[in-house]
């Protein structure tokens, strides 16, 4: 009820049927986020965010302002630029579908705090915004602002927290004003820390610290008895370290969708990745790995980035959240998809990080 009530408050002028029947599709693993986006009144991420936050009781439970919530959800999506063929508010709303299954479905709740469930749909709320359809690699090499203003560290993922943390500053979006100082902090601290691993720059680092530190400690019987009896059970770092790869997950969720929505996302990032490369063109820089509208694109390399990239962070997540091989099934059929696309004799590369 608090879920509807939400949405009619965030979308009056939606047709609330056929909203709140996908709505209703949420916490299922074969969510279609373009459906959501039809139906949305082109308000995807906000409606959604909404419903989330409310199927947690999170807004009651942390005493959220839902008046200066709607403010910051509605300002959060204006921030995601329409001519972004995938970093767009369509794109997010379906990272923050998949941290809601994987805290609902997903065995992360288990071990999440309920302040580590609201910074997870915070982190994948803003996690892209304000983005321009340009990778970390192309703000360093161009020597953007935003690699100016980050010493080159993230360049993207840091202006996205910085600008989303600024909206959250202003008096009509602090929706947390009514939260303890030192709650907000902790807050703060585990959104900056998650946005931050969505770099894939740090995609490696983050995988090995899964290997080393949870999935060790789930290989050993009492251990993971242990770390099954709830979040006090688990150590802080760790406990930040898992969210940290939840949102890893949600951010690369289309490699698990449906075939169709995972093709059109694909095609997606391949014309965005495109537009990148005509603008190196246009600036007679070398145009990067994939980049270059008249070779083949990211289609063409799918089974090598589930390969390389893909494969070891969903192995080792599977190997301590067995809930998820759900996942890695949907992954395996996608890559056969792709596998059946290739030439004979081909072994494509992987993507590059975007």
């Amino acid at each position: 009820a608090g879920g509807a009530g939400g949405v009619c408050g965030v979308a009056k002028s939606v047709q609330l049927s056929g909203l709140r029947a996908v709505l209703e599709q949420a916490d299922d693993w074969s969510f279609d986020v373009f459906e959501l986006e039809r139906e949305a009144d082109g308000m995807p991420l906000q409606v959604l965010t909404w419903s989330v936050l409310c199927k947690h009781n999170l807004i009651e439970e942390f005493n959220l302002d839902p008046v200066r919530l709607v403010n910051f959800l509605r300002t959060i999506e204006a921030g995601h630029s329409p001519d972004n063929p995938y970093h767009n508010a369509t794109h997010v709303a379906g990272v923050v579908q998949s941290m809601h299954c994987l805290l609902t479905r997903g065995g992360v709740g288990r071990m999440a705090t309920r302040l580590e469930a609201l910074a997870g749909l915070l982190a994948a709320c803003i996690h892209d915004y304000e983005h321009r359809g340009l990778n970390n690699d192309f703000l360093v090499k161009s020597l953007d602002g935003w690699a100016v203003d980050s010493n080159d560290k993230s360049p993207n993922e840091n202006h996205h927290l910085a600008a989303g943390f600024r909206v959250l500053l202003q008096p009509e979006c602090n929706f947390l004003h009514r939260m303890p100082q030192a709650t907000q902090q902790q807050l703060r601290r585990l959104v900056i820390d998650m946005v931050l691993a969505t770099d894939m720059a740090e995609h490696m680092a983050v995988v090995s610290r899964l290997r080393a530190d949870l999935q060790k400690r789930m290989e050993s019987p009492d251990e993971a008895a242990q770390l099954s009896n709830g979040p006090a059970e688990v150590p802080d770092a760790l406990r930040t370290l898992v969210m940290q790869g939840a949102i890893k997950m949600a951010d690369i969720g289309h490699l698990y969708a449906v075939r169709d929505v995972h093709i059109r996302w694909s095609e997606r990032l391949e014309e965005e990745m495109w537009k990148q490369g005509d603008v190196e063109k246009d600036r007679g820089m070398k145009v990067s790995f994939l980049m270059d509208r008249d070779k083949p694109g990211v289609t063409k390399s799918q089974p090598g980035f589930v390969d390389f990239v893909v494969r070891p962070l969903f192995e080792t997540w599977i190997a301590c959240f067995p809930e998820c091989k759900i996942l890695m099934d949907r992954i395996n059929d996608n890559y056969a998809y792709w596998k059946s696309k290739e030439a004979p004799h081909e072994s494509p590369r992987p993507a590059a990080p975007t």
